[in-house]
């Protein structure tokens, strides 16, 4: 048992039945917007797919009211208070501007663009038409990095010196072919999510990134599978590190996931189950120690919620939150984004430069 009760959760929202309507029908809501929708109590009013048999089944599945025929019917529904866009990424722009321009906030699918000009491009449609608008980077409400932040929240850590996740994993990337054909495989659609992580648990911006990337002998991908990214941060003595290998294919007990957070009073270690023998996974663990505590001994935390799907609560309960007025912005708003985006464009310039690369403001 932990001393401490320690929160791991998504704050969410007073107001819980704003009408969402789901634009794309793929795996991913399926597997993770739908069940996390579904726990949390969300209103789904309806779903949009180029492809309507897969809206569908996805409608049946979740007992979802209604299938629209397009983007613009699904627009014109009343009922529908905010747009859940999850369809790949090269399509964000156009469906954004048009969901901007009918007035309604927006959950968009991360990354938002695969290039730097289209980023800005699409957060500027969002911009001239004043509406909300966040991005799913939904590791921030995976329990172990919320418990962690917990933990630095009270001090419990003390000022924060390293981070470092490890994923040494046999990632089926046959599951997503269309990625496979892509230039940017592990920064863009799966480190991203750590350099999110990162930025949300330091709460500083890296002054230089180094990054390597490079796959499997004879692997048949024209992207990175296996990197070495490091975050330097001026003067300060903190540094992070994200280190890669998605073929360790000789058994699972020859792989590791987890991410560690150090700070000079303590020190967190998330195991992150789900990433091996993916998609079914391994159990989770989290376990901390802290001086402030008055005792070395590390303590192990079970949490009865996991990354996918639970974490996918968080980012539109956020948006949620920002429509009713209880925050500003949704912690995930797509200027924010932006800001990890722009770490994610620096490696892929240090990878092809092979050199430590500022990151630019």
């Amino acid at each position: 048992m932990s001393p401490i009760e320690l929160q791991h959760l998504p704050v969410l929202p007073r107001k819980r039945d704003y009408g969402i309507g789901i634009c794309g029908a793929g795996g991913i809501v399926n597997d993770a917007h739908l069940p996390a929708y579904r726990k949390a109590g969300f209103n789904v009013m309806g779903v949009f797919d180029a492809r309507r048999e897969a809206a569908e089944r996805t409608a049946a599945r979740f007992e979802i009211p209604r299938v629209y025929d397009s983007l613009d019917q699904l627009l014109a529904d009343r009922r529908v208070d905010v747009v859940d866009i999850a369809v790949p990424a090269t399509e964000n722009l156009k469906i954004v501007e048009t969901v901007a321009a009918a007035g309604k906030p927006m959950l968009i699918q991360k990354p938002l663009a695969e290039d730097d000009e289209t980023a800005r491009r699409t957060v500027a449609a969002i911009d001239r038409h004043g509406v909300l608008a966040a991005v799913n980077q939904q590791m921030r409400w995976e329990p172990g990095v919320r418990a962690t932040m917990d933990l630095i929240s009270r001090g419990l850590l003390g000022e924060l010196f390293s981070i470092a996740f490890l994923v040494f994993v046999d990632t089926p990337w046959h599951m997503w072919p269309w990625l496979m054909q892509k230039s940017t495989v592990d920064v863009l659609y799966h480190s991203i999510h750590y350099l999110d992580a990162i930025r949300f648990l330091t709460g500083l911006e890296p002054a230089s990134v180094f990054c390597d990337g490079t796959t499997l002998p004879g692997y048949t991908t024209n992207g990175e599978t296996r990197l070495c990214l490091h975050l330097m941060y001026g003067d300060s003595q903190m540094r992070a590190t994200i280190l890669t290998n998605h073929h360790a294919s000789c058994g699972l007990e020859g792989q590791q996931s987890e991410f560690r957070v150090e700070g000079v009073e303590g020190a967190a270690i998330r195991k992150m189950g789900l990433l091996m023998n993916y998609p079914k996974g391994v159990p989770d663990g989290f376990r901390f120690t802290s001086r402030r505590l008055g005792d070395r001994r590390w303590v192990n935390v079970e949490f009865g919620e996991t990354w996918i799907p639970d974490a996918f609560v968080g980012p539109m309960a956020s948006l949620m939150r920002a429509m009713s007025g209880e925050i500003e912005r949704p912690e995930t708003d797509v200027h924010d984004n932006l800001k990890t985006l722009r770490l994610v464009f620096a490696a892929y310039e240090s990878m092809r430069t092979r050199s430590v690369v500022p990151v630019k403001a």
